[in-house]
């Protein structure tokens, strides 16, 4: 099997001089354990009810006192709740008053737990132990729409876990000794389908990085992924904003602002002062920032196609991260013989060192009140319950430079010579044999061969990207990724100035950090929209559901703009109405393009909106439907004998109605596509 195929590499390459082959920032160490094994800290935190939830009225069936957490079945009311035990359960749902500047704190008395307290609790630790120089992790979990993302990033002044743990850190440098370095790199990924995406560059290639192992560490690491210097907190909120620009994201029933993607921050803290002998040493720790994407079943979501491929995807990652914090859970109890399947995600991976290795790890599970989502909430709890009884033995990873420095060039030695040599596999022994006893055949010893001599090559390439790293210095790390921030202001200043002037279409998404982030400047003459691989290409490029090759049109003469389909059966919607013909667009008008690109079109030229239409359009005013937003009148007419309605009458903006036989027609006044409405 390719299990057993892999299994038997890894014994060769344990038994081969290969074994040398180290992890980027993972050369053997002068390590401290720590006094014990230590337990991987779990928290939960119950939101208020959301919109949805309000509207079905949901009733409340999570329960929270000191530690403890209780959930009610809603459809056994008589029977006594289900209780489970964390480190932490933070009651978010109710309790709070708005601050002027927007932020939620605790009312007296009340057992409120704000952004600032879950920080205290969680990011607080995290950042004393990365001081420490041991590796740190933390991540949430939870069904879509729980509030992961809050607790994690958070909303305007509502800072999560993520911003908080940046600010304090470097707050923390500032006040630290002066004899110590400091050095902070930072990198931002997002794992989406199976892929790893890097969030801080505009070009990956296709199918994603490739994710390898370290065979004598056993680690896999992320080849290829973008790491920059960072000088300050508002360099890293600068960085942050870049990836959260880049990230995938789509739209379900349930959540509209839910990430399809597992969201993985991570800091990289160097300390570097001299010893009692005079030398000089690096204490280094990892912070994983980790936001997992929603768990969810696809019948609550209402996602089909490729959105059920995405979501099954997802379920998939998170189940084999269940299963290996299962297998986990049973090693810290005793149990022997006990296989844990890091390899069966790109997720659990990535998440090997956090969940079972040198790390001080904790958990954050986003609960959702609602009986509506009993089952959901459950399932997280369970899961949480279970990631309690991990425990981990984290190191402090402390070494001196030049020892660094001189192993990873003995080690690249090693690999050359291997290279030029041939020597990849042994020829002897087992070599020749499958995991069965059976003899290889001489394609199958070859192809293997190839195999490790990727993994080498790669690997040599790795070494040699980190050896011209460790050349360059932070200060010079530091003056390239400042200048290219600077030319990134420029480009963002030069898009506010277009912004004033020319038209454009602007991104609208139900979570605000997500709006405003893509812009597309409508030129004179005529422009395309469509897919990518449309001959020839569109002017402007979009992927997802419902986009054509040729989607739509949009032609800009003098100050007006009008648009029309691509091709036939291209959807596009204009303020929800669909679009049949060419229409004028105006000033503050939303047009979504297939299934999920929402934009609001800003004309400048022309700032004139229709009637009604607010100043700044939100997520929300854009999702009303059509018949809402339209002020027309509707004209009835009852027969003396009966009191049927007879005529579907046309709605317009231009406060005229028009007895029309057909479902859609353009109206005489404003040549706007209109839908007939029955009243």
């Amino acid at each position: 099997s390719a299990h057993s195929a892999r299994h038997q590499r890894t014994r060769w390459a344990r038994g081969n001089t290969t074994a040398n082959i180290s992890l980027p920032h993972q050369l053997s160490t002068t390590t401290t354990m720590s006094d014990s094994a230590e337990a991987v800290k779990v928290a939960v935190r119950c939101r208020p009810f959301n919109q949805r939830e309000k509207d079905r009225g949901a009733k409340l069936i999570i329960d929270m006192s000191g530690a403890m957490t209780t959930i009610q079945n809603p459809e056994t009311p008589n029977e006594d709740p289900k209780k489970f035990t964390f480190d932490f359960s933070y009651w978010s749902h109710d309790g709070y008053t708005e601050k002027d500047d927007g932020y939620l704190e605790a009312q007296p008395g009340t057992k409120y737990a704000s952004q600032r307290r879950v920080f205290e609790d969680l990011g607080q630790g995290v950042l004393d132990n990365a001081f420490k120089g041991f590796n740190c992790s933390l991540f949430a979990y939870g069904q879509t729409g729980s509030g992961k993302s809050y607790s994690m990033v958070g909303y305007g002044n509502n800072k999560g876990i993520v911003p908080i743990t940046c600010d304090e850190l470097f707050k923390a440098i500032e006040a630290g000794d002066k004899a110590t370095k400091y050095e902070v790199t930072f990198s931002m990924l997002e794992i989406y389908n199976e892929q790893v995406r890097d969030l801080l560059s505009k070009d990956n290639p296709k199918g994603g990085l490739q994710v390898r192992q370290n065979p004598k560490l056993g680690l896999f690491y992320v080849v290829g992924l973008k790491k920059v210097a960072v000088g300050s907190y508002a360099e890293i909120d600068k960085r942050t904003q870049e990836g959260t620009a880049n990230r995938t994201v789509a739209s379900t029933n349930m959540n509209a602002t839910s990430s399809r993607a597992h969201t993985v921050v991570t800091i990289t803290f160097d300390q570097i002062s001299k010893n009692e002998a005079g030398e000089e040493t690096k204490k280094s720790s990892v912070i994983n920032l980790v936001d997992l994407a929603g768990s969810e079943r696809a019948d609550s979501t209402g996602a089909t196609g490729d959105r059920l491929k995405e979501g099954a995807n997802i379920n998939k990652s998170l189940s084999a991260l269940g299963n290996v914090i299962s297998a986990l859970a049973d090693l810290s109890g005793g149990k022997k013989k006990v296989m844990v399947p890091y390899r069966d995600s790109v997720l659990t991976k990535l998440l090997q060192n956090a969940l079972g290795g040198n790390s001080k790890t904790v958990m954050i599970a986003a609960l959702s009140p609602a009986d509506i989502n009993y089952d959901e909430t459950l399932s997280t709890l369970r899961y949480a319950d279970r990631a309690k009884k991990i425990k981990n033995k984290a190191v402090v990873n402390e070494n001196p430079l030049d020892k660094l420095i001189r192993e990873l060039r003995e080690e690249n030695e090693k690999l050359k010579q291997q290279m030029s040599g041939g020597a990849v596999m042994p020829t002897g022994g087992g070599a020749g044999m499958d995991p069965a006893g059976g003899a290889r055949s001489k394609a199958e010893i070859e192809r293997m061969r190839k195999e490790m001599e990727e993994e080498i090559r790669a690997q040599l390439l790795a070494n040699q990207e980190q050896m011209k790293d460790m050349d360059e210095s932070f200060e010079e790390k530091l003056k390239r990724n400042r200048e290219e921030q600077e030319a990134m202001g420029a480009a963002q200043a030069n898009t506010q100035d277009r912004k004033s002037k020319d038209p454009h279409l602007v991104n609208l998404n139900e979570d605000p950090m997500l709006s405003g982030v893509i812009f597309h400047f409508i030129e004179p003459g005529e422009m395309t929209i469509g897919r990518k691989d449309a001959t020839p290409p569109p002017n402007i490029q979009l992927t997802g559901l419902s986009i054509s090759k040729q989607h739509a049109v949009i032609t800009f003469e003098g100050s007006e703009a009008t648009v029309k389909p691509g091709e036939q059966g291209a959807k596009t919607k204009i303020n929800g109405v669909p679009l049949t013909g060419p229409t004028t667009l105006q000033h503050l008008d939303r047009v979504l393009f297939g299934s999920n690109h929402m934009y609001v079109f800003h004309n400048p030229m022309n700032p004139k909106a229709p009637e009604n239409t607010p100043s700044k359009i939100d997520w929300d005013f854009a999702q009303k439907t059509p018949q809402a937003r339209l002020t027309g009148t509707l004209h009835r007419k009852r027969s003396q004998n009966t009191k049927a309605l007879t005529q579907p009458v046309l709605a317009c903006q231009k406060n005229k109605s028009l007895p029309r036989s057909r479902s859609w027609s353009s109206c005489p006044w404003c040549q706007r596509s209109m839908p007939l409405v029955r009243s």
